[in-house]
């Protein structure tokens, strides 16, 4: 054969090659591309908190970017419920930090490692209803007004037939040195996402909450006690007395 028909022959050989060796990558690089964006539809809802805008991250249940939506707000799980256990306080308070603020707790309540950087600290609180938990939130810039969270807290519970959430609904002010306190105690029916922005729903009666927000310190801290009725309602006053000793540095 000759060397024109040899050279011919290989030249289309050639161009097929070429045609072939660059459809793997192209077919590989919209995948590569697609992953960051599964990864960033995913991210809300690892870290979303209760609120009505993204912004702010509170109380609103129905908000998937609210920190206090329920009982594993934040994006950390809460810590497993203990049994119900019969305990009486002893008065004792043992002084505990959030960042700057320093406030009392029952030395009876245990201290848990915090795992969010929306949590500053966090407790479990047994008692006859089954441990509840208290933690306390802190946002850089803060997260909206008193009468905005309160009006979230509020749409966490569902008042019965006949009555209003207004109606399960008390709300205190008063001082702790140069430290102002908004105190809010709601008690009925709990609704609200297990976990922020996630489908399934905490439904449960007889619940009681007693939330706190603190101002004077630069950004306010909000405090979150929420469990059972029984177990919240024997550590209502200690836990006010603890925000009562509330102070800074």
């Amino acid at each position: 054969m000759t060397p024109l028909r040899i050279a011919a022959i290989a030249l289309p050989l050639i161009f097929v090659g070429c045609d072939e060796q660059p459809a793997p990558a192209a077919k590989a690089e919209p995948a590569a591309k697609a992953a960051p964006a599964a990864n960033a539809a995913a991210e809300p809802r690892a870290h979303g908190d209760d609120a009505k805008s993204p912004a702010n991250p509170h109380g609103d249940a129905k908000a998937p970017t609210d920190p206090h939506a329920g009982p594993m707000a934040g994006g950390t799980p809460a810590a497993p419920k203990g049994p119900p256990r019969d305990i009486t306080p002893s008065g004792e308070l043992r002084t505990e930090k959030a960042a700057e603020l320093s406030f009392g707790v029952p030395s009876e309540w245990e201290t848990l490692a915090v795992k969010s950087p929306m949590r500053v600290a966090q407790f479990v609180v047994p008692g006859p209803g089954g441990d509840a938990e208290m933690v306390v939130f802190r946002f850089a810039g803060g997260a909206g007004g008193i009468d905005a969270n309160i009006a979230r807290w509020k749409g966490q519970f569902v008042a019965p037939e006949g009555k209003t959430v207004d109606d399960l609904t008390k709300t205190t002010n008063f001082e702790a040195g140069a430290l102002k306190v908004t105190l809010v105690d709601i008690s009925g029916r709990y609704n609200a996402p297990a976990m922020p922005g996630g489908p399934e729903m905490v439904d449960a009666t007889d619940q009681r909450m007693i939330a706190a927000i603190i101002e004077g310190a630069g950004d306010p801290f909000f405090f979150k006690l929420l469990g059972a009725e029984k177990t919240i309602a024997l550590w209502a006053k200690p836990f006010e007395d603890g925000l009562r000793a509330a102070k800074t540095g």
